[in-house]
């Protein structure tokens, strides 16, 4: 019961923070919201009393955060290659070693907001990639974001990553 109070209590909080609205007609037709988000997550079984999701909550923070500075570097990677002349696309399979569908499509969606990356298909446990630039799909090839992933994932599941 506490895990759903504490879901309940994140769920509420971040829609009256992102809503940013205060009417009693709003903040009361949002907690019967809540409470049915809640009682779907607990009727589907995710909601489990060894899973503590709020210990994800750093590690998404840390995640997004690295995230947000490869796509800045990135963005100045294609304004340059564009400017220069230097395009040489190309497309590859990568692997993707998540166990669980979220985190797979947290990588592939990863993969997409980075500029000049996109991912075209996803089948099994590889990607394939399109790159504007070559160097793009080596640096994704190193691995840094499946890993990340890869770790986030791991935490979600309860497993050592």
């Amino acid at each position: 019961m506490t895990q759903r109070i504490l879901l309940g209590s994140a769920f509420y909080l971040l829609w009256v923070g992102l809503s940013g609205h205060f009417s009693p007609f709003l903040l009361a037709t949002s907690v019967l919201s809540v409470v049915g988000v809640v009682a779907l997550v607990s009727h589907l079984g995710l909601i489990s009393r060894d899973f503590q999701p709020f210990t994800l909550i750093a590690g998404i923070v840390g995640y997004w955060g690295w995230l947000l500075v490869e796509i800045l570097k990135a963005n100045f990677d294609v304004i340059v290659a564009i400017l220069r002349g230097r395009i040489s696309p190309a497309m590859a399979w990568l692997p993707a070693s998540q166990k669980s569908q979220v985190f797979r499509a947290l990588y592939a969606n990863s993969i997409t907001l980075t500029p000049g990356t996109v991912t075209v298909v996803a089948e099994g446990d590889h990607f394939l990639v399109h790159a504007l630039r070559r160097d793009g799909l080596g640096s994704l090839a190193e691995g840094e974001m499946n890993r990340r992933c890869t770790a986030l994932d791991a935490r979600f599941r309860g497993a050592r990553p």
